[in-house]
């Protein structure tokens, strides 16, 4: 099947990339995570370029990519509201947990959500196509060229100023050095802000009011 995108491929040569845009994130940023309460944040996930299972911005193994936030809204979309759903049961979320990192240090990354980045190529079908083997080569030519990773927008943003952010490294779950995760239960004050997007989280009702016809 052939797919029709408007987003050009990336350029082989990694030195093509080195004057991507860049955003510094400053030291004491805090990134977000939300992640099964069995498991912890540090995954680094791998696919091939044309795995029908993986991230947006998976890189092969032996590398991987580990996906992050700038808000604790952006990662609640990104991995609970990934459809579009109206309610989300209490039952539900409480499988989940927020962790949230200070940047031990200042890091830079690629910025995809900026003008200049057209000139390379890049249109919103990065932040949103289904078509994942693009990306995941954008990705890994990002990678190649030295980027630690990339900010771009989350698919389930409607307004676009939300920010996500993928890591680059080593596959599989480690901690990278210096990073320390405060891991807590969804806060309610996160929950009831979900309202703003359209989205109630509720307890499922155990009783249910009936009328007779």
């Amino acid at each position: 099947m052939v797919i029709d995108l408007d987003l050009a491929e990336p350029p082989d040569e990694p030195a093509a990339l080195e004057r991507f845009p860049a955003r510094i994130l400053r030291q004491g940023t805090p990134i977000h995570r939300i992640h099964h309460h069995e498991l912890g944040p540090f995954w680094f996930g791998s696919a091939e370029p044309d795995s029908d299972s993986g991230g947006r911005f998976d890189l092969a193994t032996p590398k991987g990519s580990s996906y992050w936030a700038l808000q604790t809204e952006a990662a609640f979309l990104e991995r609970l509201a990934r459809r579009p759903i109206t309610m989300l049961p209490f039952e539900l979320l409480d499988r989940f947990q927020l962790s949230t990192v200070e940047l031990p240090a200042e890091l830079v990354v690629a910025n995809s959500p900026v003008k200049r980045a057209r000139a390379f190529g890049l249109t919103a079908e990065f932040h949103t196509t289904g078509h994942y083997p693009v990306t995941r080569r954008w990705a890994a030519a990002l990678a190649r060229a030295g980027h630690r990773g990339l900010l771009s927008i989350p698919r389930h943003d409607v307004t676009a100023k939300l920010r996500s952010l993928t890591l680059f490294g080593r596959g599989g779950e480690h901690r990278p050095k210096g990073w320390k995760a405060q891991t807590t239960p969804l806060p309610s004050a996160l929950l009831d802000s979900m309202s703003e997007w359209g989205i109630r989280c509720l307890p499922i009702p155990f009783e249910v009011q009936t009328i007779d016809p």
